[in-house]
């Protein structure tokens, strides 16, 4: 180009410049503050977001737990819709109900019939078979009540996390004691155990002129307790990443749930270690997502996830709701205690109100031993004092195992 032309087209560049936009890299940052601005704006509508979808979550809980009560109380007379340790499947019509005690080691099928209706042992009999044989993960399909809320919830929540379900039997393994038994072995040990032990019983029903028709069967509880085998894997997996002892998450997953895979509270709370969602659940999401989330129950319904929850809630009561407690031992006790009632209850125990950081003072001057004993005695709830003497003696039990 020649010294002209070369001058010319500088000129050009520069006229053509001025009216072009300006480069958003050559533009003013932003300051830090409007920066810090944005991202509290950002946190806010977050945080208000989720308070939305978590009252959207409990009112749906309210309303379906409360509709579905109030039809079986309609065909039963009473409420029964499970709970942490029992396990309770009912037909689309509500007449038949399989109820599965995982704490006392016993599965009863009862139908609601006509007083005088034929064919009941048959019936009852066809229906243990196919209980026994069912999977976690159809387990939840087929239950009205969970669909319902889970239903509400997809169309009113935005930020829930889901899973796939679990596909481990609900009770065909401590049945026929295999963990993968087939159609056939689960068929056999349901007939055998029903001609050897089985017992029928027969009792007016809530409907004038029905009855309740009752069998059940006794389930091994070594083979229930020895069901922690098969969780072992993510047990370890997840209590070493959050440094935590297996032997604990193992004792606090038995006390829960006695293994029961559908284990589902009035609270609710959900799975293996009875995740509530509405507390443990948001300190959880947010350590291992690094933001709260609404855990939903297909979620806590998949063991890994379930176990994986409770263990970043156990870290969390460890490390930082009671790491002010010195003596591990101490802490331990106070983080079991806490893991059911919470940590402000624990506080209520050593006379401090619900402020930890000086119940903590209180708890350092005194013995692990001492600090066992006061929670068992001043907790304020009779079930937590329970759960503590539950929990305990199966911590040292499993650390021999572990």
């Amino acid at each position: 180009m020649q010294q002209m032309d070369r001058r010319r087209f500088l000129q050009g560049l520069s006229v053509t410049a001025a009216f072009l936009p300006l480069n958003p890299i050559f533009a003013a940052s932003p300051s830090f503050e409007d920066y810090k601005k944005q991202q509290n704006d950002g946190f806010a509508n977050y945080k208000a977001e989720l308070e939305k979808d978590f009252a959207a979550y409990q009112k749906a809980i309210d309303e379906e737990f409360k509709q579905f009560k109030g039809q079986v109380k309609k065909v039963w007379g009473d409420e029964n819709i499970g709970s942490s340790t029992v396990y309770v499947k009912y037909s689309d019509d509500l007449k038949t109900r399989t109820i599965i005690d995982y704490e006392k080691g016993t599965m009863t099928v009862e139908v609601v019939a006509d007083k005088n209706a034929t064919g009941m042992g048959s019936k009852v009999r066809q229906e243990m078979i196919e209980t026994a044989g069912t999977r976690v993960s159809d387990a939840y399909k087929s239950d009205p009540l969970l669909q319902r809320v889970e239903k509400r919830v997809d169309s009113s929540v935005t930020h829930q996390e889901k899973a796939r379900v679990s596909n481990e039997f609900v009770v065909g393994d401590v049945l026929t004691g295999k963990a993968n038994p087939t159609k056939q072995e689960v068929q056999e040990s349901v007939v055998k155990a029903a001609t050897e032990t089985g017992k029928g019983s027969k009792r007016d029903a809530a409907q004038a002129g029905a009855a309740v028709f009752a069998f059940s069967i006794p389930l091994s509880r070594v083979r229930i307790s020895n069901k922690y085998e098969q969780f072992m894997p993510a047990v370890k997996k997840y209590s070493a990443k959050e440094k935590i002892d297996p032997a604990l998450v193992l004792a606090i997953m038995h006390s829960e749930s006695a293994f029961n895979p559908m284990a589902k509270s009035h609270i609710p709370a959900y799975g293996l270690m009875q995740i509530v969602p509405r507390s443990a659940g948001k300190d959880a999401s947010e350590k291992v997502y690094g933001k709260q989330r609404l855990l939903s129950a297909s979620y806590l319904y998949n063991s890994d996830n379930c176990i994986k929850m409770g263990c970043a809630y156990l870290n969390i009561l460890y490390y930082r709701y009671l790491s002010k407690i010195e003596n591990p031992e101490s802490r331990t006790y106070c983080v079991i205690a806490a893991y059911n009632t919470g940590a402000g209850n624990v506080a209520k125990a050593f006379g401090a109100g619900t402020n930890i950081t000086r119940a903590a003072g209180t708890i350092n001057r005194m013995s692990p031993q001492q600090v066992f004993n006061k929670l068992v005695s001043d907790l304020p709830y009779a079930e937590t004092q329970n759960y503590m003497k539950k929990v305990t003696p199966r911590y040292k039990a499993y650390q021999t195992e572990v």
